[in-house]
């Protein structure tokens, strides 16, 4: 059966110590994938998504993040 596509993809970075990357990923839950060289993906439905990345961009900047770096993407099947 095939899976429907994600209705919002959100492509982030984390500039600085490694703690506050680990916390982002440990904040995002479930939805976080690695993404490449110090990069985190999150898809799903939007609201999910939009929620998760709020919860590991606020657990970055609590752990000493100084940079972030985010890029949504909503496919065009999903903006019907």
């Amino acid at each position: 059966m095939p899976v429907a596509p994600a209705e919002l993809t959100a492509h982030f970075t984390v500039n600085g110590p490694d703690e506050a990357r680990t916390a982002a990923a440990s904040a995002a839950g479930s939805l976080v994938r690695e993404a490449g060289p110090g990069a985190l993906m999150l898809a799903g439905p939007r609201g999910e998504v939009l929620a998760a990345l709020n919860d590991a961009l606020i657990a970055a900047l609590d752990a000493g993040a100084h940079g972030l770096d985010v890029k949504l993407e909503a496919p065009t099947e999903s903006r019907q």
